[in-house]
C-alpha cells in the first residue's frame, strides 16, 4: 500500500490527496460539458468510499437529489462530528466562529453573589484593534445587539452577529454583586491576526521555570519555537509550562517539532504518531523525522538542526481546557511515552482523529468543492488513543475560579499558580474558591482553517 504524503493537521490530521480513486488502474475520462450534482456527488462517495474511516456503511450509489453540503454530511457516521467540506469560493461555506472574526472569545457564566449570568471574555485577539482597545481578558459583557446575554440565547446571538456581519457588545463592570452596563461597542466582521506566543519565565524554590503559552501550531512560527526552547536554556530553565488552554490545533510538524524540543529520550527514528484507517488504508507510523518533513507551509525543520533548542525534559506541566483540541491533544497524548505530563485544568475537547485533504486537481478542474473527512484514529508512540471523551488532567483547577481572569502569563491565574506550587512543593495556591460554573462556551473551530493551496 502506498502511505500517503504531505500529512498536516487542520481539523485534524490532514494530507494532500488526489480526488481520484487510488486503486483505479485506468483514470477515467474526463468529463465534459457543464457540472452536474450527479457529478460531483458521485465524486464525493468515490473519494468517502475509499478514504473514509467509516467506509463500510457508505452507500453504494449517490444521491444525485442533495446539494453538495447536504449529500456530504448525510454520509456521515454518527460518531463523526469533524468532518467537514467547503467551496473556497462560497465564503458562507467556511466556518466562522466569533473569536476568528470578532476577536474576542467569550463564555457565559454565574459568578458567585450575582443575579444574572454574564459574558466572560478569555481572549483578545492582538490583530482586533478596536476590540482590543474596548475589552481586555476578564472584562464582561452583559448585551449583544442591546439583548441581555443568556446561555439560553449565547449560540443564537453569536450567530447572528456572525451572519448580519456586524454586531454590538456591551461592556461592564462588576461593584458588590451588580454590573454597572457601559456603552455598546460595535464591531465589524473582519479576520483579525492573532499573535499566539507568549512567553514568561518565574523562579520558585530555585529553580528556573518557562512558561510558553502557544495558541496555534503554525508552521510559520517554528523558527520562533526553537528561538524560544534556545532562550530557555540559555537562561537555566530547567521546568516547562506549556499552556494549550485554548489551543485548536494546527500543524502536523508543528506539533512533533514541539515535542522533540520539550521531551527526553526522542530521536530522528523514534515513533511519532501512529496512524490507523480503514481496510484500504491500514495502520502504519511515523517517526519524528518523517513528520518534521512534511510542514503545512514553509520550510521542513531536520530534526539534527534542534539539538541546541531541545530541553530534554523528564517532566512538563500541561494547561488544558475544553478547548484544547486536536494538534494541542496530539501532543498532549505524543508527549507521553517520552516524558511525565503533569496536566492542569480541564478535559480537552476529545478529537483523536484526523483527515485527508481532497480536492479536484485535474486541468482544468471543474468541481470547487473541497472534502475534509476523517480517515485516521490517532496513537502515540505505544498506540495509546481513543480520548474521545477528551484527555482529563491529573489536577482539575477551575479557571473562572478567580474573577476577574487575570493576564495570562502571570502567577495569578489559577491553573499557572497551581503548576508553580507543583513545582515549588508549595500549597499555597490551594484557596477555597468557590466553583464558577460555565453555562454556554462556544464548540471549538480549528485555529487554521483556511483554503488550503490549490495545485
Amino acid at each position: 500500500m502506498m502511505r500517503p504524503k504531505n500529512l498536516l493537521l487542520t481539523a485534524g490530521v490532514l494530507l494532500m490527496a488526489a480526488a481520484c480513486r487510488k486503486d483505479t488502474p485506468v483514470a477515467p475520462a474526463v468529463p465534459t460539458g457543464p457540472v452536474t450534482q450527479a457529478e460531483i456527488n458521485s465524486w464525493m462517495l468515490d473519494s468517502m468510499r475509499y478514504f473514509y474511516l467509516w467506509n463500510q456503511g457508505l452507500p453504494a450509489t449517490a444521491d444525485t437529489s442533495l446539494t453538495a453540503q447536504k449529500y456530504f454530511y448525510g454520509l456521515l457516521n454518527i460518531a463523526d462530528p469533524f468532518s467537514y467540506i467547503y467551496n473556497p469560493d462560497d465564503a458562507t461555506t467556511v466556518a466562522t466562529s466569533l473569536y476568528r472574526n470578532y476577536g474576542l472569545d467569550i463564555s457565559v457564566v454565574q459568578l458567585p453573589g450575582t443575579t444574572k449570568p454574564v459574558g466572560v471574555v478569555k481572549l483578545v485577539a492582538s490583530g482586533a484593534t478596536l476590540a482590543q482597545s474596548k475589552f481586555s481578558r476578564g472584562s464582561y459583557i452583559t448585551r449583544v445587539n442591546n439583548i441581555s446575554l443568556t446561555p439560553d440565547n449565547a449560540a443564537e446571538l453569536f450567530a447572528q452577529v456572525l451572519g448580519d456581519k456586524r454586531g454590538s457588545f456591551t461592556p461592564a463592570t462588576l461593584s458588590d454583586g451588580v454590573f454597572t452596563e457601559g456603552q455598546p461597542v460595535e464591531l465589524s466582521f473582519a479576520y483579525p491576526a492573532e499573535s499566539p506566543v507568549n512567553v514568561q519565565q518565574f523562579s520558585v524554590a530555585g529553580k528556573k521555570v518557562g512558561y510558553l503559552y502557544y495558541n496555534a501550531f503554525a508552521d510559520k512560527y517554528n523558527l520562533d519555537l526553537i528561538n524560544i526552547f534556545k532562550n530557555f536554556i540559555g537562561s537555566g530553565v530547567t521546568e516547562l509550562i506549556l499552556d494549550l488552554r485554548y489551543n485548536t490545533g494546527g500543524s502536523i510538524a508543528a506539533a512533533a517539532l514541539m515535542t522533540s524540543l520539550i521531551a527526553d529520550g526522542v530521536t530522528e527514528s523514534s515513533a511519532f504518531i501512529q496512524l490507523t484507517g480503514n481496510n484500504n488504508l491500514g495502520s502504519y507510523k511515523m517517526s519524528f523525522g518523517e513528520t518534521l518533513a512534511v510542514p503545512e507551509s514553509g520550510s521542513a525543520i531536520s530534526f539534527s538542526s534542534l539539538v541546541a533548542a531541545r530541553l530534554r525534559l523528564k517532566r512538563v506541566y500541561v494547561l488544558t481546557g475544553h478547548q484544547t483540541i486536536s494538534a494541542a491533544e496530539l501532543v498532549v497524548n505524543n508527549l507521553k511515552p517520552y516524558t511525565n505530563v503533569i496536566q492542569i485544568g480541564a478535559t480537552t475537547y476529545g478529537k483523536d482523529k484526523g483527515a485527508i485533504i481532497i480536492r479536484d486537481q485535474r486541468t482544468p478542474k471543474r468541481i470547487p468543492w473541497v472534502m475534509q473527512p476523517i480517515i485516521y484514529r490517532l496513537g502515540n508512540a505505544n498506540g495509546q488513543g481513543g480520548y474521545t471523551s477528551g484527555i482529563t488532567p491529573q489536577y482539575a483547577v477551575d479557571e473562572m475560579s478567580v474573577q476577574p481572569l487575570p493576564a495570562l502569563g502571570t502567577s495569578n491565574d489559577v491553573l499557572i499558580a497551581k503548576a508553580l506550587a507543583l513545582i515549588s512543593g508549595s500549597a499555597r495556591e490551594a484557596l477555597n474558591r468557590p466553583r464558577v460554573p460555565v453555562l454556554y462556551e462556544t464548540t471549538p473551530v480549528l485555529h487554521e482553517i483556511i483554503i488550503p493551496r490549490i495545485k
